[in-house]
């Protein structure tokens, strides 16, 4: 990649303005330079731009703060950042949320293997452990998952990286190019899926996929448990918020349904039903999934808002 190519990065914020400020800085801080910043501020209640405002950053041509008016979720945030970096003619578009931030060298590290349709990206390291993974990786085509940095094979780490993986909207990397032709995130999905369905767009057109080992992002560990299930052999992401959940389970059978078929939509739906079935039994959590896949298969995004606080 040549120096003259330009870079925006996106954050996307919601009430978390003293986590928005650290990844400022290391956004800031990177060994190769931005050349533009823009926060999608998800009508946050806290005080941000007022707090950015204190802290000297709206004040520079090199920042963009769009304040939207209500809180669409990471998925209507990202949709917006992407929009904005995109019709400024950016080349290409660096992704994360507020409370993520980026090793001083992650940018530079990424950038040896960008290409005109690249979307790549960092891999993602627990804030407090340096060596946990913040959410583990099953390595492509495999049963393999690992949970550490430390666990990753070295025959990956001699070629410095893990193709056809990525864990998205964490420190990911997306030429414009690509952009062009997939278009922007689905902002109805609101959270949780809305990275996973906007990859399954970036394999349909072939992108160059992929983690770059080297290149470190911090986030805190997921909220989500990635749990065992199935003997060990599968793991179900369990999460402690009704409406993580519900989209989680919304979004991804409606994703797998659109961009895999059927076997893959089922297959999804007997996953769930095993989890909560068997591997954690609850009829609560059980009717609450498959309302959740039922309102995915049937287009329906609007009852989210039934777990909005």
């Amino acid at each position: 990649m040549h120096a003259e190519k330009s870079i925006c990065a996106v954050v996307v914020t919601f009430n978390r303005k003293k986590l928005l400020l650290n990844c400022l800085g290391a956004l800031k801080a990177q060994t190769r330079q931005l050349s533009h910043i823009v926060v999608i501020n998800n009508a946050s209640t806290d005080g941000t731009a007022d707090f950015l405002v204190q802290h000297n950053w709206t004040n520079s041509d090199f920042f963009t703060l769009i304040t939207l008016p209500e809180n669409m979720g990471g998925a209507g945030g990202f949709h917006e950042g992407i929009k904005y970096a995109f019709e400024h003619g950016f080349d290409y578009i660096w992704l994360m949320d507020d409370d993520g931030f980026p090793a001083e060298t992650c940018l530079e590290k990424l950038l040896p293997y960008t290409t005109e349709n690249c979307y790549i990206g960092p891999i993602v390291l627990d804030c407090e452990g340096k060596d946990k993974l913040s959410f583990s990786l099953r390595l492509p085509n495999t049963l393999q998952v690992l949970d550490r940095y430390s666990d990753i094979p070295q025959s990956l780490k001699i070629d410095n990286q893990i193709k056809d993986m990525i864990l998205p909207f964490n420190g990911t990397l997306i030429g414009r190019e690509l952009i062009q032709l997939m278009g922007f995130p689905m902002q109805e999905y609101f959270i949780w899926g809305d990275e996973r369905e906007y990859t399954m767009r970036a394999e349909a057109y072939r992108a160059k996929i992929l983690t770059v080992i080297d290149a470190l992002f911090y986030h805190p560990i997921a909220s989500s448990i990635s749990e065992p299930m199935f003997f060990g052999k599968l793991r179900f992401n369990n999460a402690h918020s009704d409406l993580k959940q519900y989209c989680f389970c919304r979004n991804t059978i409606a994703t797998f349904a659109k961009h895999k078929g059927v076997v893959y939509a089922l297959a999804f739906f007997v996953k769930t039903t095993w989890f909560y079935a068997f591997t954690q039994p609850s009829l609560f959590r059980l009717l609450f999934a498959w309302r959740a896949m039922w309102h995915g298969l049937n287009g329906d995004f609007s009852h989210h808002k039934d777990y909005l606080k």
